[in-house]
């Protein structure tokens, strides 16, 4: 059950997030994009990304006040062929700089059938999965990474050795619904326990280590000098897969890019590098066939009896797809946590805060 206080429509919050950002010197075409992404994490039940991240992540408001996050970024072209980018962020709105790099990336793949573009001297970009989708949308395979400094440990070591470097893949089914993956490479993402201390809650056993690499159910550890176990937890539990996932994207958004791999990112400048690439699937076969078989392959996991304790057994994207249905009517749930940090930039920006739904 969601534990939270209040709900919130969702255009109340797109429109509010989108003028707090123009109010700290973010253009408007900027603001709005930030606003649609930021809420459409939310909307997808995607909390630990969503407009909680507005006030209190160093990507977005706390980093464009102290001058971190450059408000009116103008991205660089580094390197270009028809079918590949590499882009410099100019230390942008990762929300925003992601954006258009999935967009370059998208029109390279509709002329030559793929598209691959780096972002060097990014910054926090959100969900992964919306930039996948994006092409999704559009017809296309699309997929998107990002690597962050280390907060995850190394399978079997106690040191922290790579981020939460998610990957995001998303694919259309031809009947208006899209195959799409977003998962960190460590066992969770960190907004998670940041979700878990707005709430006063503990984490489960396998999502964190103390420094000494014990397991910690403190949604503050990670502030103590503790780390996020890597997908799969541990050893006997496949850990080195998820942290080679983890190394993978390091070498795509990090070493590809020229930003760096997680290890040597200057943390407390935020920079981080980003990578994108769609493809056209007429490219490899038929457009008609391709979705029919992805549906068909959804519908048979679908009928997958589940196992005791488990509603049903759902493929990537379905999850997402029930909570946009269920917030676009009931509205955005927020902890008290947040609604106080709103209500502070609303009356610092002198503007109104969104009223809550009475549902």
């Amino acid at each position: 059950m969601e534990n939270y206080q209040k709900r919130f429509a969702a255009e109340d919050l797109r429109a509010f997030v989108a003028a707090l950002l123009h109010y700290f010197k973010v253009p408007q075409k900027d603001a709005r994009i930030a606003a649609e992404v930021l809420i459409d994490a939310d909307l997808k039940g995607i909390d630990s990304h969503g407009i909680a991240h507005l006030p209190s992540h160093r990507g977005y408001i706390p980093g464009l006040k102290k001058g971190l996050v450059n408000a009116n970024a103008s991205i660089k072209i580094l390197r270009e062929s028809p079918t590949t980018a590499a882009l410099d962020g100019d230390g942008g709105l990762g929300i925003v700089i992601a954006k258009e790099a999935m967009e370059r990336c998208m029109s390279k793949a509709q002329a030559y059938g793929i598209g691959m573009v780096t972002v060097t001297n990014g910054r926090h970009f959100g969900a992964a999965g919306y930039f996948a989708e994006m092409a999704a949308k559009k017809g296309l395979i699309g997929m998107a990474m990002c690597n962050v400094p280390p907060v995850g440990m190394a399978a079997g070591g106690k040191s922290k050795a790579y981020g939460t470097n998610p990957i995001a893949f998303a694919a259309p089914m031809g009947t208006g619904k899209l195959f799409s993956l977003d998962m960190a490479t460590t066992a969770v993402a960190g907004g998670k326990l940041e979700i878990a201390q707005r709430q006063g809650k503990s984490i489960p056993e396998g999502w964190a280590v103390d420094t000494e690499g014990k397991i910690s159910t403190d949604p503050e550890i990670l502030q103590k000098g503790g780390g996020l176990l890597p997908l799969g937890s541990n050893m006997e539990t496949s850990s080195y897969k998820g942290f080679g996932l983890g190394l993978m994207v390091d070498i795509l958004c990090g070493i590809l890019s020229g930003a760096g791999f997680g290890m040597i990112l200057p943390r407390r400048e935020l920079v981080m590098g980003q990578w994108f690439s769609a493809w056209r699937i007429d490219a490899f076969t038929e457009i008609a066939t391709f979705e029919e078989q992805l549906n068909d392959l959804a519908q048979r996991i679908r009928k997958i009896e589940p196992v005791a304790n488990v509603d049903s057994v759902f493929i990537p994207g379905d999850k997402e797809d029930q909570f946009r249905q269920n917030r676009l009517i009931d509205g955005i749930p927020l902890d008290q946590t947040t609604i106080k940090l709103l209500e502070e930039l609303a009356m610092e920006s002198e503007l109104s805060m969104p009223l809550a739904m009475n549902i």
